[in-house]
């Protein structure tokens, strides 16, 4: 079977788990790993790799883009990079795995995909959690019905920016920075996925600091089969990642949205009149699951049935429509 070879843009701290998912994928080799970082990459593969002696570092991200022997790059580059590394890429033949948000525009991600589409690559944008055991088994209850109607739910996301994390806030929204674009995505995301509807329009308020980046965002999601949905995410808060979802028949509560590998997943399920259940869902590492799926998915020729290119779309327009409402202070139509 073919051999993906995989370059890397980027030194960012995801590599800690995204580098080895890679790396033990039997079909799988990196072949470089480039940052413009002064000896960042280098530290990077020694400090992740098992094949350090193997895998190439480098200040060029040009290296890696021209390189005709790698054939899949992942992108863990800030915010506002993404798009023109993407395209790049994808010019050279490359599949591309970008790290969340995939652009932050809906014009910037739909300018990556159709260039995916005419290059015939594969892009995907990375949503890890989407691949846990414990996000099956929250879909397939949900699509039971033992919920019943889904009506609404509610995600929260929060944790205490500490200093050598200040990079996240040192540029404005509109810029990539802040909450909105770095644990925002997952907040949306995850709800855009247990409601299974259209997006309708969005309202949301945040706490801005002095690059005008925001702390804390809240907002409403309401969606076109007249449900909604709220999300609260925050770098001023204790550390939460987890989500409720509610029915008109009970409701199912996920604890713990990004499980280590080695914890069990913890799901409670309330249904009306009976006593709160608690499931214990399998373990599982979402890292080396998402890239199971997307060399699948190269290697077989055919678009994510979990992360599609209409999703990275719909997903783009929504966060985009949850700045305009930020600045605007109004319902904006997605």
């Amino acid at each position: 079977m073919k051999t993906v070879k995989w370059g890397i843009l980027g030194a960012a701290r995801v590599n800690q788990r995204l580098l080895p998912a890679i790396e033990s994928h039997p079909n799988c080799e990196i072949v470089m790993v480039a940052s413009r970082r002064p000896n960042a990459a280098q530290e990077c593969i020694d400090l992740y790799a098992s094949n350090k002696q193997k895998i190439k570092a480098s200040q060029d991200f040009n290296e890696v883009i021209l390189n005709q022997d790698i054939n899949a790059v992942y992108i863990p580059l800030a915010n506002e990079e993404h798009t023109e590394i993407a395209l790049k890429a994808i010019a050279q033949k490359k599949h591309v795995l970008i790290e969340k948000p995939m652009a932050l525009s809906k014009t910037e991600v739909q300018q990556i995909t159709e260039a995916a589409k005419t290059n015939n690559v594969m892009v995907m944008e990375g949503f890890m959690y989407a691949f846990h055991p414990q996000f099956d088994f929250i879909q397939k209850m949900i699509q039971s019905g033992k919920l019943g109607k889904i009506q609404y739910a509610h995600s929260m996301f929060s944790f205490p920016i500490q200093p050598a994390r200040f990079y996240r806030i040192n540029r404005s929204m509109k810029n990539g920075g802040g909450a909105l674009w770095d644990i925002g995505p997952y907040a949306v995301h995850t709800l855009r996925q247990v409601m299974n509807a259209k997006v309708k329009q969005v309202m949301a308020k945040s706490k801005l600091n002095s690059h005008q980046a925001d702390l804390t965002t809240s907002g409403i999601i309401e969606f076109t089969n007249e449900t909604r949905a709220t999300f609260d995410i925050s770098f001023e808060c204790v550390r939460r990642s987890e989500f409720e979802v509610f029915g008109d028949k009970g409701r199912m509560k996920c604890h713990t949205v990004w499980q280590h590998e080695d914890d069990e997943a913890v799901v409670t399920i309330e249904l009306d009149g009976s006593n709160p259940v608690i499931e214990k869902i399998q373990k599982g590492n979402h890292f080396d699951l998402e890239i199971n799926h997307f060399v699948d998915c190269i290697l077989n020729n055919k678009e994510s049935d979990k992360l599609s290119i209409t999703d990275a779309v719909n997903q783009a327009a929504t966060m985009e429509a949850i700045y305009q409402s930020i600045q605007k202070s109004q319902w904006v139509s997605v």
